[in-house]
């Protein structure tokens, strides 16, 4: 996810889930700050983002991307923020207490990767942000 030219964000929540599988397995995530100009990814898609708060009419100048077999890049240094072993016969979900959600400046992008390509494993989820003013 790109922050927006003018605006930064704040990460709430995210929630993964992997569908059909019958054994346990082990899968790297990572997710990292890219602090500078930003490449954004390639190969899979932008969704569109939904408003949680129906009376929110601003529009949304993140740019969201998913399923990138290209991944993002940065002029600069990236940022580990975190990293985890996810069993995926169980949910993952990442939620952050107010004071230690990561936020990013206008311009800047945060990355949730999987370093090794996962077999036959469909991953679905969700990330809950908040824009900045």
């Amino acid at each position: 996810m790109k922050a927006g030219a003018a605006n930064g964000i704040e990460l709430h929540e995210i929630d993964l889930s992997a569908g059909g599988v019958t054994a346990p397995a082990e899968i790297r995530l990572r997710l990292k700050r890219l602090p500078a100009t930003v490449t954004l990814g390639s190969g899979g898609s932008a969704p569109t983002g939904n408003a949680i708060d129906s009376g929110d009419t601003k529009a949304a100048t993140a740019t969201a991307r998913a399923n990138d077999t290209t991944q993002a890049t940065t002029s600069g240094t990236p940022v580990l923020l975190a990293a985890w072993q996810w069993n995926v016969l169980t949910p993952w979900q990442y939620l952050p207490a107010p004071e230690d959600r990561e936020t990013i400046q206008a311009g800047e992008a945060l990355v949730l990767d999987i370093p090794g390509t996962p077999a036959s494993t469909i991953v679905s989820g969700t990330v809950k942000w908040r824009e900045l003013p």
